[in-house]
């Protein structure tokens, strides 16, 4: 019963913020139909249908990449997979054991740039390269490397970034390309849209006739504003994610991350060069092993 009732809950927050943002999207752009503007009379009076025709492929282009966002899996671990991952593991920690007494090529240390505490005896570079392979004693799996447990969601999720209130749904591995486009043909989309509408306010001469017969425009550039302020700023943010490879969980929580907190804080072991970040972001479908990645960069970047 308690499932059933959690459930339509779900559904009905997922239609609620959803229908609500389809509403917002083409809303706007239908009183802009209704007034005497620029796109009414390139669309309807047909003065200019190529800028028309492109402005409502604009807006269908901007829902799709938002459904897709909402829609594409994150990231969601299942058990097949942590079955996987805890055998791995533990094969790994295995051999970690036996070489402890070894130098562990993973905790070098640079006079110039350490990654790890100077001070460092075996046993504690044993308990840090154990502390890699993250548990979740709510799933009761293995996680694989960048991935966190969700408390929305109710699921632990591959490079998890954030949840979005807004998607009311996780970001991470699997959509998060999705994500960004989506961010970036809605800021387009706002801006375009900001353009037409100040740029088609009447003119009256009296407050009262002026207000009464721009109310609309009104209305609708508060919506463009505070919905433009927002998303410009999560564009340039997760910009900035992309380009140096992180996440924002991994930015803004690195200290209390098992793999993180033991490196200097200018040292990004998923940083592969801007290009790179870049191109591998948007185009990469499949999950990739962050751990191989993880271990050949921290050796590159130690003087032994």
């Amino acid at each position: 019963m308690k499932k059933l009732v959690r459930c339509r809950s779900f559904c009905g927050r997922h239609i609620l913020i959803r229908g609500t943002h389809t509403l917002l999207v083409l809303g706007v752009p239908a009183t802009l139909l209704y007034k005497e503007t620029s796109l009414k009379k390139a669309l309807v009076d047909r003065e200019d249908l190529v800028y028309g025709c492109s402005y409502v492929l604009l807006v269908l282009v901007a829902l799709i990449a938002y459904f897709a966002a909402c829609l594409k899996n994150p990231g969601y671990i299942g058990q097949k997979h942590s079955k996987r991952i805890s055998k791995a593991s533990s094969e790994k920690l295995e051999d970690l054991e036996d070489d402890v007494s070894d130098t562990t090529p993973m905790m070098h240390q640079s006079d110039n740039s350490p990654l790890i505490g100077q001070s460092e005896t075996n046993e504690e570079r044993l308990k840090a390269l154990k502390q890699r392979f993250r548990y979740c004693d709510y799933c009761e799996i293995e996680q694989p490397m960048r991935t966190k447990h969700c408390e929305d969601c109710k699921k632990c999720v591959r490079k998890h970034d954030h949840h979005c209130p807004w998607l009311d749904a996780c970001v991470g591995e699997g959509n998060h390309k999705y994500f960004w486009t989506f961010l970036l043909v809605t800021t387009i989309l706002i801006l375009w849209t900001f353009a037409i509408t100040w740029t088609n306010f009447q003119y009256e001469v009296s407050w009262k006739d002026w207000w009464k017969r721009n109310a609309v425009f009104i209305i609708d550039m508060l919506i463009l504003s505070f919905g433009g302020f927002t998303v410009i700023g999560l564009l340039g943010f997760h910009t900035f994610l992309m380009f140096r490879g992180l996440t924002t969980w991994e930015l803004v929580s690195r200290e209390g991350i098992t793999y993180l907190k033991h490196l200097t804080d200018d040292f990004h072991p998923f940083d592969e060069g801007c290009f790179m970040n870049m191109y591998n972001f948007l185009t990469v479908c499949k999950y990739r092993e962050w751990e191989c990645m993880y271990d050949r960069k921290v050796e590159q970047n130690e003087i032994v």
